[in-house]
């Protein structure tokens, strides 16, 4: 391991490995380029006669870090494979280097050059070079700053004390109905929403029915997206509001356990919604190869034919391959590939998994991993969604059921509006609105709603120094949301 010790102040780490541990015989003996300042000036001939340049800016140039390294070796064959293994350690594009005597902060960097070593060589002091496009250290500690109300303004007091402008994330969490969000500072104006939304009574357009499953119950009736979906099982809700399967019931194809709820009556009393929208998270994660499960999520008519269904089912009985379903009445809308493990690829792994389904007549849109997916079909526009599924279950007698298949966070709303922008007081009490100024991105309750942005808004950095930063919600708004401002320091 590395030996603060006996090791050079100036060691380099490597996205949180040291050279030295890495590669027997290394050692840094010095590092240039972290102290640079060089910026690339913009100017113009003046007329003749006129003295100087005509000045119009400057910009930090990028850094190359250097660094002076001693390897040796017992034998040259020994020397060459060490060689090969620090070049090898190094390569990769936009690696988070640190330095010893600054392990709370990096830089971003592409190994560019390494020097080449003499043959035969049993020990070198030679040079390898690291090209850092952003110029800027950057801490690896979060700075949050939660605002408050000032002369009753909802105002974050953020001090930058780095030398180098941050890209901050606002966290907005909504203690009360919202319809737009409006963040403002000396640097730029952010807008998401509606300024012009007003505050009408939600169910004259928008309608919550179901939170959670205490409206649902048990059902063994017939599977309104395939009859030879077998609901001979049970689910158990959890104490942690999740559902997941108790009995898998049998059968030679799909069987499991099944919750179904009827809507209840909005209120003007009517049951059904023509217009839908429900939100949920999934989790639909293996442990081990050839392990198989279902999972559905399906939308019915009073005569309980399907309208609508997503969800996501492994029979593969060898390997990992599963896929994620999209149905509509008589067939498949989408079949997408899905790998359930339980990394990056799979986005039902823990802490993940959201998932929403929205009818608007007959408009049919879903959500999978980052994409909206929407179809028309004028044979729905008139029906009403009157019932919800869950299925969760298991394929023939397999005896690997999947590690972990349940749902859970389940709401609903029905819609009373023809186009979701019209819909009032958009966001709800208790949802988080995300805004990352680093990626110019947006996420709304877990999912991307790039499209809220106000034409005209800026993802705007904030600058060194003191600076206010105001937060604006729609005018009527009962309650201001918490927000909170979080950054990295950077230094030049």
């Amino acid at each position: 391991m590395y030996d603060v010790n006996n090791a050079s102040d100036e060691a380099i780490s490597l996205d949180g490995a040291y050279i030295e541990d890495a590669v027997e015989g290394y050692r840094t003996l010095s590092v240039s380029g972290r102290e640079s300042l060089a910026y690339t000036i913009t100017d113009d001939d003046r007329p003749v006669g006129t003295d100087g340049m005509e000045y119009y800016g400057k910009r930090q140039q990028s850094r190359t870090i250097t660094v002076q390294f001693e390897l040796s070796a017992p034998s040259a064959a020994t020397f060459m494979a060490r060689y090969r293994a620090l070049k090898d350690f190094c390569k990769g594009e936009n690696r988070k280097l640190r330095f010893a005597d600054e392990p709370n902060a990096h830089y971003t960097g592409t190994l560019s050059s390494v020097d080449a070593p003499e043959a035969g060589s049993l020990r070198v002091v030679a040079e390898m070079a690291f090209y850092c496009a952003d110029p800027y250290l950057e801490s690896d500690v979060t700075t949050t700053v939660t605002a408050s109300v000032v002369d009753g303004k909802l105002t974050a007091h953020v001090v930058n004390d780095g030398s180098g402008e941050v890209y901050p994330t606002y966290r907005i969490t909504h203690g009360a109905e919202n319809g737009y969000l409006g963040i403002v500072h000396t640097g730029g104006a952010f807008e998401m929403g509606n300024i012009e939304e007003v505050d009408k009574d939600p169910y004259t357009k928008s309608e919550r029915l179901l939170t959670g499953f205490s409206k649902f119950v048990s059902f063994s009736g017939v599977n309104p997206q395939n009859n030879k979906v077998l609901l001979n099982g049970s689910l158990t809700l959890g104490a942690d509001g999740w559902l997941s399967v108790g009995g898998k019931g049998s059968g030679s194809q799909w069987h499991g356990g099944c919750y179904r709820a009827m809507l209840p009556a909005d209120s003007n009393g009517d049951v059904g919604a023509k217009n839908f929208y429900c939100w949920w998270r999934s989790r639909f994660e293996t442990g081990l190869m050839g392990q198989t499960g279902l999972q559905q999520v399906l939308l019915a008519d009073e005569n309980n034919a399907l309208v609508a269904g997503y969800g996501m089912y492994k029979s593969d009985r060898v390997g990992n391959s599963a896929h994620v379903i999209a149905w509509i009445p008589g067939g498949e809308f989408k079949d997408i590939p899905l790998t359930p493990s339980a990394y990056i690829e799979n986005p039902f792994r823990s802490g993940h998994g959201e998932c929403d389904l929205l009818k608007e007549g007959s408009k049919l849109r879903f959500h999978y991993y980052g994409t909206y997916y929407s179809i028309d079909l004028p044979a729905i526009k008139d029906k009403k969604v009157t019932y919800v599924y869950i299925v969760i279950g298991d394929w023939g007698s397999s005896s690997k059921y999947i590690s972990v298949n349940k749902v859970g966070e389940f709401y609903a709303n029905k819609n009373h509006v023809e186009k979701w922008k019209d819909i009032p007081n958009r966001y709800a009490a208790g949802s988080r609105i995300d805004v990352d100024t680093a990626s110019d991105a947006i996420t709304v309750a877990g999912l991307p709603r790039n499209d809220e942005l106000v034409t005209g808004s800026t993802f705007a950095p904030l600058p060194p120094g003191q600076t206010d930063v105001e937060f604006y919600p729609s005018p009527w708004c009962a309650q201001d949301p918490t927000a909170v401002v979080e950054f990295k320091k950077r230094w030049l």
